[in-house]
């Protein structure tokens, strides 16, 4: 019975290269796949971000056609309760809005989005990076 130890055994062992490949790809997978969700996570809350900033935006500008207060108000409500047609990644459970007319100097509103991460791919990516992104927020003013 041959040795393992044999040279020839040796000179055939550091010769063989399959499972190479399986090897590197066991090395560099962890670091692929964490770039891939890096990269789908940022997508995702650049896409929330702009979401609730345009939200905010388009309905203080549809209370525009409101001729008093309390049309406009109707009118921005009214929008931000169609949220979801308007902007899919938005869902409207997850959203808190909130309107402040202000009368002094200039009549103006002010919308304000929040938009709660928990149950998202932001909460998934803040249980492994720590991230902190609870809620996103965005509001737009317009003067009248």
């Amino acid at each position: 019975m041959k040795s393992l130890l044999d040279r020839g055994f040796l000179k055939r062992l550091r010769r063989d290269d399959r499972g190479a490949v399986a090897i590197e790809f066991a090395l560099i997978a962890p670091i692929l796949f964490a770039l891939l969700f890096g990269v789908v996570t940022l997508g995702f809350y650049i896409g929330v971000s702009q979401s609730v900033q345009q939200l905010a935006t388009a309905a203080a500008r549809a209370s525009v056609a409101g001729l008093d207060e309390t049309e406009r108000r109707s009118l921005a409500n009214a929008y931000l309760a169609e949220a979801g047609t308007h902007y899919p990644l938005l869902t409207d459970d997850a959203l808190t809005t909130s309107l402040t007319y202000d009368g002094n100097p200039v009549p103006g509103m002010t919308v304000y989005v929040s938009y709660a991460a928990e149950g998202t791919l932001l909460d998934v990516a803040n249980g492994f990076l720590g991230l902190g992104l609870t809620t996103v927020r965005g509001s737009a003013y317009l003067a009248y």
